[in-house]
């Protein structure tokens, strides 16, 4: 292993590891420090400006927020089919928002239910409450994985802006990065907590398509077992507890909501959708066309990913290509959804310590880090940039070859074409 790092440091310009001390490392906590003071600034800022002096054209923290807890209102006073009314729902938004407009509710119940406590209470301690669960559960779970990481590079993960744009949104994105990392961190560990994990997905169902796949190809069977169980049983609960005309009311709108926002949503939808499907359909492609680029890229992904699990790839490899997968597998992703890029950089950290990083690699989790932000700018400026499946691609394929690269995949790709 050590020959074959040695050997990639001379002939492909490898850089070697971060060293406490280094000028290297005190530019990046100098700079990682900078850009922490100015997201928090940021958010400060903000708060004060919306919620203390009452100033309605700032920006206001915990928007899309203020959708989920609108929903909780309408769910506790007209049942939890209600939700998907603009005549119900749009009142409560536009008093929370102090401007006239309407965002739709088009997640399923089973997010309805967990959003559900915090109707009972006023919108600002709801979102106090929210912010720091998702904030303390995205920390622990992280901070968890990048145990194993020279702590020289932990400044740059502390200032990833993908967590300052969830939060300064209020979307549930901090929640979903949690349950799917702990899930991969116990899967060797706990197959009854890493199920309970994968079952929690099943609030943004879209985020956990792939976990059966993955576990499959894996050959992890109890922990499929134990997940697809508690799956059911979730669902089961918001059936009792909400009442079945929820899901068909969820059945009959998802498509609705579908055709107007995804596949016809224009610039206002897909400036913000990190997607080959959005990028297709904002250059003139037919929905169809752009359904059939966004499947000639996103299949590979998936292929390489079950690949991956099923050759019992380095648990880093196989944690960052699922996550991945399941990022360019999806055609309808926000910008806000890209706090889940943190997983690949801490996992692909990880691995740091048996090949270290070309500058290339360098330059595409500099890139990953950068594309939250990114996709905020895109949103004022008023044009498509998204660089997000240029970079997926790019962390895929940095994947593959840091498996050929060792000594195993080596073994591997030799018994493959000899």
């Amino acid at each position: 292993m050590k020959g074959v790092c040695e050997s990639e440091r001379r002939s492909e310009g490898v850089m070697p590891p971060l060293r406490q001390g280094s000028g290297t490392v005190n530019r990046l906590a100098l700079y990682a420090s900078v850009a922490v003071v100015i997201q928090i600034l940021a958010l400060s800022v903000w708060v004060v400006r919306f919620y203390v002096l009452e100033d309605w054209t700032a920006p206001m923290v915990g928007f899309d927020f203020a959708v989920f807890w609108s929903a909780s209102r309408v769910a506790l006073e007209h049942g939890a089919a209600s939700v998907f009314s603009m005549q119900l729902l749009q009142p409560i938004e536009v008093a929370l928002w102090h401007e006239v407009n309407y965002a739709p509710w088009p997640y399923p119940p089973t997010f309805l239910l967990a959003v559900l406590p915090f109707g009972f209470m006023p919108f600002g301690k709801a979102l106090a409450l929210y912010s720091t669960l998702g904030t303390c559960v995205y920390g622990l779970v992280v901070a968890r994985i990048a145990r194993r990481i020279d702590s020289a590079l932990r400044p740059f993960l502390i200032a990833f802006p993908g967590v300052f744009v969830a939060l300064g949104l209020g979307q549930n994105s901090l929640f979903t990065v949690g349950a799917a990392g702990a899930a991969l961190l116990l899967l060797e560990a706990d197959s009854m907590l890493a199920g309970v994990c994968i079952a929690m997905l099943a609030v943004k169902p879209q985020f956990g398509v792939l976990f059966p796949l993955a576990l499959l190809c894996g050959r992890y069977w109890k922990e499929l077992a134990v997940s697809a169980s508690l799956t059911l049983v979730f669902v089961g609960a918001t059936v009792q507890l909400l009442g079945f005309d929820a899901w068909e009311a969820f059945a009959s709108y998802l498509p609705q909501f579908n055709r107007m926002a995804v596949e016809h949503g224009g610039d206002s939808m897909w400036i913000g959708m990190p997607t080959v499907f959005a990028f297709s359909r904002s250059v003139g492609m037919p929905v169809k066309l752009a359904y059939l680029v966004h499947g000639f890229v996103a299949a590979p992904a998936v292929v390489i990913m079950a690949w991956l699990w099923a050759k019992r790839a380095r648990f880093e490899l196989r944690a960052t290509a699922f996550v991945v997968a399941t990022l360019m597998v999806q055609p309808y992703i926000m910008f806000y959804d890209l706090a889940w890029l943190i997983l690949p950089m801490v996992f692909l950290m990880r691995d740091g310590k048996v090949l270290a990083f070309s500058r290339a690699e360098w330059v595409v989790l500099v890139a990953a880090w950068c594309a939250p932000v990114q996709g905020v700018l895109a949103g004022y400026i008023g044009h498509y940039l998204q660089i997000v499946p240029v970079v997926l691609l790019a962390l895929l394929a940095m994947v593959v070859r840091r498996h050929f690269m060792t000594s195993e995949g080596q073994a591997a790709f030799s018994r493959a074409w000899l």
